[in-house]
C-alpha cells in the first residue's frame, strides 16, 4: 500500500502525488487546508481549492483524505472567487497551469464549476491548462453538453482514479464504481474534448486476481488512449 508519509522531501516533488501547502505567512492569496495533494505533472501549477477532501473516501488503499480536517465539504463559493482575484491581482503575468482541488472537483454543479472557471479566465489571462481530479459519480449526472460547455470554459484535463478495470477487485477495494461506471465517464469526458489522464494501480488483485485485474484494466485503454 502507497503511504503518503513514506515519500522522502527529495522524491515527493516527482513521485508522490502531494505537496505541502504553504505556510500561513505564504504571499498566495489562498487557505489551505493541510495536506494538500495534486498530480506530479501539477508541480508547477497553482493549487486552488475548490472542495475540501473527497465525497466518496471509502476506498480501502487509500489514506489521503483521512485526517479529520480533510472532511469533504464544498469550499465557499465568494471564498474561492475571492482567491482567484486576489491571485489575479499578484501573479496573473505567472500562473500558466491551474489545477482545482481537493479530490473531488467535479462534484460541484456545472454552474458553480462555469463560474469558478470564468473567473479564472478573468483574473488568470495567461492560464493555459485547467485540470482536477474526477470520480466516475461525478461525470454520471453531467450531460455531454454540460461538459462540452466546461471544456470551451477552459477545462482541458481530468484526472480519473479508475485504480482496476475488474469489478471484482473494484468491489474488494470498496471503490464504489465498477467496469461500466468507469468506461461510461471515460466516454462522456472523451465526448466533451476533455482529456483524460487514468491512474491504475499495479498490484492491486494481489496473487490471487492479478491477472483479471490486468486483462479487465487493459479493456478500459481504447475507452481514453486516444485523449492522450
Amino acid at each position: 500500500m502507497y503511504h503518503p508519509g513514506e515519500c522522502s522531501a527529495q522524491t515527493r516533488r516527482f513521485l508522490c502525488p502531494i505537496f505541502e501547502a504553504p505556510p500561513v505567512t505564504s504571499t498566495i492569496p489562498i487557505r489551505y487546508i493541510s495536506p494538500v495533494f495534486r498530480p506530479p505533472s501539477e508541480a508547477d501549477s497553482l493549487i486552488l481549492p475548490v472542495t475540501n477532501g473527497c465525497s466518496w473516501n471509502r476506498c480501502t488503499y487509500c489514506e489521503m483524505y483521512t485526517a479529520p480536517q480533510k472532511k469533504f465539504a464544498v469550499r465557499d463559493e465568494q471564498e474561492t472567487l475571492d482567491s482567484i482575484r486576489l491571485v489575479g491581482e499578484q501573479f496573473a503575468e505567472k500562473v500558466q497551469r491551474v489545477f482545482m482541488g481537493d479530490g473531488d472537483a467535479m462534484a460541484l454543479s456545472t454552474r458553480r464549476l462555469m463560474t469558478l472557471l470564468q473567473a479564472i479566465k478573468d483574473h488568470l489571462p495567461r492560464v493555459r491548462r485547467i485540470s482536477s481530479y474526477c470520480l466516475p459519480r461525478n461525470v454520471r449526472d453531467k450531460t455531454v453538453a454540460e461538459l462540452q460547455e466546461l471544456r470551451q470554459a477552459g477545462l482541458s484535463l481530468a484526472y480519473i482514479g479508475a485504480e482496476s478495470g475488474d469489478d471484482v477487485v473494484l468491489q474488494r477495494i470498496n471503490k464504489g464504481e465498477t467496469f461500466e461506471s468507469t468506461r461510461d465517464a471515460l466516454d462522456k469526458l472523451g465526448q466533451a474534448g476533455i482529456s483524460r489522464s487514468v491512474m491504475l494501480l499495479n498490484g492491486l488483485g494481489g496473487r490471487v486476481h492479478s491477472m483479471r485485474h490486468a486483462l479487465n484494466s487493459a479493456r478500459l485503454r481504447p475507452k481514453w488512449q486516444r485523449g492522450l
